[in-house]
């Protein structure tokens, strides 16, 4: 189900680099504010009408640096949530987290597409009677997409990410890609020639988080999509993700998403 969140905040200087993830796209409007993005690692200075579209299991937080007002809009799109013949053509401007090495995009200056009204739209529908809300909501997404399938085909992407450290981000990549396999902070150190303690105090300042901690919370991440979409158990799950061992995984998911795998395994009726 897609989930819609509209923010503002007023006079307040807040943080949430603390890194987080979904299991779901992420289509973010930024409309006002002093802050700053920071995705994998890597930090944009968010600018009015920036549209930022995030594939699953990315990590990312905000950090606003006044009390100027802080305003957005989030549409929380789960995998499947849109139609299969249009999935290919609505989505193939949002980037998946398996084929690109950046597994986001950003596009400055959408101000004349006016994307705040459909976010606006969709908001709406929360006045509506359920059935009402379910029969519109797909075909506000729909034409929601289809408007930032323009813009994918008329604007660049933009490249105005703050300079990042070039270490990090080829380390981040390197685990993306290892992800379930074995990957330990010995053997990336080694990998990298690089010490275990200059490994975590670049995962600390670049993503407030340990090394472990990060590669944990993805598998956690990349397991629930699987039981919530893919129907797999839990213990498959954590198998797959390169869990060794049900324990720590069951730990771990109660830690990063406070509940258990199995609240999280679709009801069938």
């Amino acid at each position: 189900m897609a989930v819609l969140e509209y923010m503002k905040k007023t006079n307040s200087v807040f943080s949430e680099f603390e890194c987080h993830c979904h299991t779901v796209y992420e289509i973010y409007l930024f409309l006002s504010g002093d802050c700053e993005i920071k995705i994998e690692g890597t930090a944009y200075a968010l600018k009015p009408y920036s549209l930022i579209l995030m594939a699953p299991n990315v990590m990312h937080g905000i950090q606003t640096y006044s009390e100027a007002d802080y305003v957005r809009c989030v549409l929380y799109l789960p995998v499947n949530e849109l139609m299969p013949e249009r999935h290919h053509v609505l989505m193939n401007c949002i980037p998946d987290t398996k084929k690109s090495e950046r597994p986001f995009v950003i596009y400055e200056n959408t101000q004349a597409f006016h994307l705040e009204k459909f976010y606006y739209y969709l908001k709406q529908l929360e006045e509506y009677p359920a059935k009402a809300k379910e029969e519109l909501e797909s075909i506000f997404i729909e034409a929601l997409l289809a408007e930032i399938n323009l813009i994918c085909q008329k604007l660049e992407p933009s490249n105005a990410f703050k300079a990042s450290n070039g270490q990090i981000t080829e380390i981040i990549q390197f685990i993306n890609l290892h992800l379930t396999d074995s990957l330990t902070l010995a053997t990336l150190s080694d990998h990298f020639y690089i010490s275990k303690n200059r490994l975590n105090s670049l995962f600390k300042s670049h993503l407030g988080t340990t090394v472990i901690e990060y590669i944990r919370y993805k598998r956690v991440v990349m397991a629930k999509q699987l039981i919530m979409y893919e129907g797999e158990s839990a213990t498959n799950a954590a198998l797959r993700v390169g869990f060794t061992d049900y324990s720590s995984f069951y730990r771990s998911y109660i830690k990063y998403l406070h509940k258990s795998p199995r609240e999280d395994i679709p009801v069938t009726l």
